[in-house]
């Protein structure tokens, strides 16, 4: 009876997959941008500021434990 009602997780699913393909055609738009108006370093700081945020949507689990392990080394407590 209760099978019926979900978690929420092809919400969170569905959201997240709709979020990062709004968010590839986004940087794309800027890049080009960045790139036909010759701002290299805007492009670079782009490029790794979308590389972190790419990871925090689509695998956010793995950034987590990443960043937890670098801050256990920067602490001392790893």
């Amino acid at each position: 009876m209760l099978a019926a009602l979900t978690t929420g997780d092809e919400l969170k699913d569905w959201f997240l997959v709709v979020a990062g393909n709004v968010f590839v055609v986004f940087l794309v738009a800027r890049g080009i941008g960045h790139f036909i108006k010759k701002e290299w370093g805007e492009m670079v700081t782009l490029f790794i500021a979308a590389t972190f945020v790419a990871g925090l949507v689509w695998a956010p689990e793995t950034v987590q434990d990443m960043l937890e392990g670098l801050w256990g080394k920067v602490s001392g407590t790893a």
